[in-house]
């Protein structure tokens, strides 16, 4: 590596984003669809943190600085929690296959295999639910920037409010899937509504961010 190379760490940036994809091109089930999602609301996030550090600290944005300030603490926090639900959704789906792989000869293993897949097709439900509700958080976020943020980074915004969006419906994929085998039909329904109702705000907010963009 040259001296210039490791000053300027985006001279290095297709090296850096390619591992990720990697592990998804791979022939293994995971990480998949849910993980991708997880990553697509981690990366909106990152784009709502750049408008606010493209415009704290410039005397045009003075007045609102107080709030980037929050805004920004607040992309953070939920970044860091989309990057931990990246694995955690890996893991699930591995904990559904381990469930259905247990032995299943007699009552008691039948029904100790049974519990266990239950148990695990909810945490597996549970995961992109939390995916969905932290990129839709942030798609509200970004919202806002769209109204006080640099505009110069306004076609920001909207690629990461796009990004949020996407990580919303492809978790509500994921939650749809293990919706069907949760014994819980009444929960299962009202989990199913809630994705449903994520799925129609966020489209009408996403909406609104592109919008403002082509004024």
């Amino acid at each position: 590596m040259t001296d210039s190379a490791a000053a300027d760490p985006k001279m290095n940036l297709s090296n850096s984003v390619g591992t990720f994809a990697a592990l998804v091109a791979a022939g293994t089930p995971a990480p998949g669809g849910g993980s991708v999602s997880a990553y697509c609301g981690m990366l909106a996030a990152s784009l709502g943190q750049m408008v606010c550090n493209l415009s704290i600290g410039k005397p045009k944005y003075v007045e609102v600085e107080p709030r980037l300030k929050e805004i920004r603490s607040a992309l953070e926090q939920l970044g860091a929690r989309l990057l931990l639900l990246i694995g955690e959704d890996a893991d699930s789906f591995e904990a559904v296959l381990g469930a259905y792989r247990l032995p299943k000869e007699s009552d008691a293993q039948k029904t100790h295999r049974t519990a266990q897949i239950q148990a695990a097709l909810r945490h597996a439900v549970e995961v992109p639910m939390e995916t969905a509700q932290c990129s839709f958080d942030v798609l509200g976020l970004l919202r806002e920037l769209a109204d006080i943020g640099n505009p110069n980074a306004l076609s920001d915004v909207a690629v990461g409010a796009q990004l949020a969006q996407t990580a919303i419906r492809g978790a509500s994929y994921n939650v749809g899937v293990n919706l069907e085998s949760i014994s819980d039909r009444e929960a299962a329904e009202r989990t199913r509504e809630e994705i449903d109702s994520l799925i129609e705000k966020s489209q009408s907010t996403a909406d609104q961010v592109e919008a403002k963009l082509r004024r």
